[in-house]
């Protein structure tokens, strides 16, 4: 698919000014001390399939946030590092006030309820009762419901009943995007706003937009993740 190679040259990071903004975020960490326990103690939340694990990192969030860190630092078998994003990872793993292999407890606690943050707002984790929060499945027609209506409702969407057919041909629609993406930087060539940049010695390529210019705006941009282009997919089934 063509989207591996529009994808290759996206930065995980290492060093950006996103990866610096995550190092001074968890220096607030007393502004955000109460949430811990009080989110990873409720019963309010829930969690769809796609949001159990972070839901899982929440609830062990009061127990790490009531030690003592500077008597016994967390290690990484005591967090689940697989949450922990690239613009995360030098906040989390490479504090160099910490013992060589400590894990930085406060940022990984600010790091865990950026990524609840994000599943709420994708509802992959819930809050019950709620109707901002709530989790949307449970409004969905079910059994001898929806039975009586999924003619109709199939119909009002243009929908066939083998939902396999319909998320084939979004699939086809979002392949042939990243096709012409790719197809228009190389047609391009050196006059294109937007390059693809190896690091000296090797390493994972960039997207590089300086030479969109506007100063210092463009340095904060300098890389950037390729636009992702928007696709709803609906499950008909």
């Amino acid at each position: 698919m063509s989207v591996a190679t529009v994808e290759a040259p996206v930065p995980e990071d290492d060093g950006s000014a996103e990866a610096a903004m995550r190092e001074k975020l968890a220096l607030r960490y007393n502004t955000v001390r109460p949430f811990p326990s009080l989110l990873g103690e409720s019963h309010a939340l829930g969690a769809a399939p796609a949001g159990r694990r972070i839901l899982k990192a929440v609830r062990r969030l009061p127990a790490l946030s009531r030690r003592r860190v500077k008597d016994r630092p967390s290690l990484p078998r005591e967090i689940d590092a697989g949450l922990v994003p690239a613009l995360w990872k030098r906040a989390v793993f490479s504090n160099a006030k910490l013992p060589q292999g400590a894990v930085d407890r406060d940022a990984y606690v600010v790091c865990v309820l950026e990524q609840l943050h994000r599943a709420l707002n994708r509802r992959a984790v819930f809050a019950a009762p709620s109707n901002r929060w709530g989790d949307p499945r449970a409004r969905l027609l079910g059994g001898a419901r929806w039975e009586a209506m999924r003619a109709d409702v199939l119909a009002g969407l243009s929908l066939t009943e083998d939902a396999g057919e319909h998320l084939v041909q979004l699939t086809c629609g979002l392949d042939a995007a990243w096709r012409q993406m790719t197809d228009r930087l190389a047609e391009a060539g050196d006059d294109a706003k937007v390059e693809t940049v190896v690091p000296e010695g090797g390493g994972r390529a960039r997207l590089s937009v300086d030479k969109l210019g506007g100063g210092s705006s463009s340095r904060s941009r300098a890389s950037t993740p390729a636009p992702r282009p928007s696709t709803t997919v609906t499950n008909a089934a």
